[in-house]
């Protein structure tokens, strides 16, 4: 069977907490003024900028690390053709 006064105290136990909540909504909603979201924008557009920054310092990057590598793998096969080439004087 429902019991009346139980719901009851629990509605006093969280009436503060739900009052807390709503006043913390309400003066979130105050400084949501023109200026405000001027600024959250301009943050944001900021934000973006330099993701896009930090994305180009990362690609080249990745650039150079390719870029050592391919010379890494030239550099390796050159030697191996020198060493070809001096195995082959040596033996004529």
């Amino acid at each position: 069977m429902f019991d009346a006064s139980s719901s009851q105290k629990k509605d006093e136990q969280y009436y503060p907490t739900k009052q807390e909540m709503m006043e913390t909504r309400d003066s979130r909603r105050r400084l949501q003024t023109p200026e405000y979201q001027a600024q959250v924008q301009k943050a944001e557009s900021n934000l973006q900028l330099v993701n896009m920054i930090l994305m180009s310092f990362s690609a080249e990057q990745n650039a150079c690390v390719e870029q050592r590598l391919s010379l890494g793998r030239h550099q390796h096969r050159t030697e191996e053709a020198l060493r070809t080439i001096i195995y082959e004087m040596k033996q004529k």
